[in-house]
C-alpha cells in the first residue's frame, strides 16, 4: 500500500484504502466477458481474388495463368456473424492454402473477430514466388476456424500453364 501511496501521492490512508478496494471492481466486466458462453459460429460469406498489376491495380483472377508469370494474388476474404445465432463473439481464424496436386505451396492463417453482427474483410496476399511452377490445376482455398456455419470453407481455381 504504501508503494502504491507513494505512486499516486496520496498520503491519506482512507482514501487509498477505498481506491484499492475499487480496483477490482473495474476489471470484472471484461474477465467475464471472455467466459459467457461457447463461441458464436461464424458464416464465411465470400472469397474473390484477383492479381495485383504494378500498372493497373488490381484485375480479376484469370482462369489461365503462365507459369513463371510475377504476379502477386490477393484474396478477399469476408466472415460474418450473424445476430440469429446465440454464443459470445470469440475471435475465429481463417486458414488460407495454395496447393496443387495434393502439395501446398502456401499457408497462412489469420485471426478474424468480429464483435457485432456484422462482417468484416480479411486479406491475404500470396507472393508470386510462393505459387506452383509446374503445369496443372491451382487451388486457393479459405477454411473457416469452427464453430462454423456451413459452408466452412470456399474455393478458387485456375489452370497454370508451361510456357512453351
Amino acid at each position: 500500500m504504501r508503494a502504491l501511496s507513494q505512486l499516486l501521492r496520496v498520503r491519506s490512508r482512507p482514501f487509498l484504502t477505498a481506491a484499492c478496494l475499487c480496483l477490482p471492481l473495474f476489471s470484472v466486466p471484461a474477465l467475464a466477458q471472455d467466459v459467457e458462453g461457447p463461441p458464436a459460429p461464424y458464416d464465411l460469406s465470400t472469397m474473390d481474388c484477383g492479381e495485383l498489376d504494378k500498372e493497373s491495380g488490381l484485375r480479376p483472377l484469370r482462369a489461365s495463368h503462365t507459369a513463371g508469370d510475377d504476379l502477386d494474388i490477393l484474396c478477399k476474404v469476408t466472415v460474418g456473424l450473424s445476430d440469429k445465432i446465440k454464443g459470445s463473439p470469440k475471435a475465429h481464424t481463417i486458414k488460407l492454402t495454395v496447393s496443387q496436386g495434393g502439395k501446398t505451396s502456401f499457408e497462412q492463417v489469420r485471426d478474424a473477430r468480429v464483435l457485432n453482427p456484422s462482417n468484416r474483410v480479411v486479406l491475404f496476399v500470396i507472393p508470386a514466388e510462393k505459387l506452383p511452377t509446374e503445369a496443372g490445376k491451382v487451388l486457393i482455398r479459405a477454411e473457416l476456424s469452427k464453430p462454423a456455419n456451413k459452408p466452412g470453407q470456399k474455393e478458387v481455381s485456375f489452370a497454370l500453364v508451361s510456357e512453351d
